[in-house]
């Protein structure tokens, strides 16, 4: 025989500082595996990846009905709490397209913007020694740290270029474009964790809980009785 059970349920605002805590354990774990908050860091990372001269690879995408979506970018990243997490991209890097003054105008002064201007310097500077230089890079190993990576690099001076004899400048000037390259990879899971950090954070955590008017039991337990 069917009977009528009244329950007592909870707003977020309603519970006490503790029942808090253990409502935002509950969304955090529900949402740890929705990447939303990465989107636009990602979008972020090739627009300034491109002033700088990168032409990411991407992979074609369907939706589960087999619609065709926007290809992604080949920017692979894992994070943020084991030793091997990190960022890396697919692509190719050619000195003819970097417009390093571009890179993050309008943007504020902290040390995110300071340092991708001072890669964006460095891509500049290989650039200008060198307007024929080039690499291509391709992602290597089970980790996606900026060390699983394998480059192709030109370096060329058409003037005094000689392919037999040793060039220390051409062998530098590969080795800095290479670091270039990883250091902004470093910048971009920066990024991440930042933009990571940010979704993650109680404030944000709470905003959300409140605008999707979840309910609760006086614990802080997700009213099962309210989904």
């Amino acid at each position: 025989m069917s009977q009528q059970v009244t329950v007592t349920a909870f707003t977020f605002d309603e519970l006490s500082d503790k029942a808090k805590e253990k409502a935002r354990e509950w969304y955090r774990e529900g949402s740890c595996d929705d990447n939303y908050w990465s989107e636009c860091a990602i979008e972020e990372a090739v627009r300034e990846g491109e002033l700088m001269g990168i032409a990411f690879k991407t992979r074609a995408r369907k939706s589960m009905s087999g619609k065709e979506l926007t290809p992604k970018p080949c920017i692979f990243w894992s994070g943020f709490w084991s030793q091997g997490d990190g960022a890396c991209f697919e692509g190719t890097w050619r000195a003819s397209d970097v417009k390093a003054d571009k890179v993050a105008d309008g943007w504020g002064e902290d040390p995110a913007t300071t340092e991708i201007k001072r890669i964006a310097a460095e891509f500049d500077r290989i650039a200008r020694l060198d307007t024929a230089s080039s690499f291509k890079v391709e992602h290597r190993g089970h980790y996606s740290h900026e060390h699983c990576t394998e480059f192709d690099v030109t370096i060329t001076d058409d003037e005094s270029y000689d392919p037999v004899s040793p060039d220390p400048e051409g062998e530098k000037a590969e080795a800095d474009l290479i670091e270039a390259a990883r250091d902004f990879m470093r910048w971009i899971y920066r990024v991440l964790e930042a933009a990571y950090n940010d979704a993650n954070s109680d404030e944000q955590v709470d905003e959300t809980i409140l605008a999707n008017e979840f309910w609760f039991d006086i614990d802080g337990s997700r009213c099962k009785y309210c989904e």
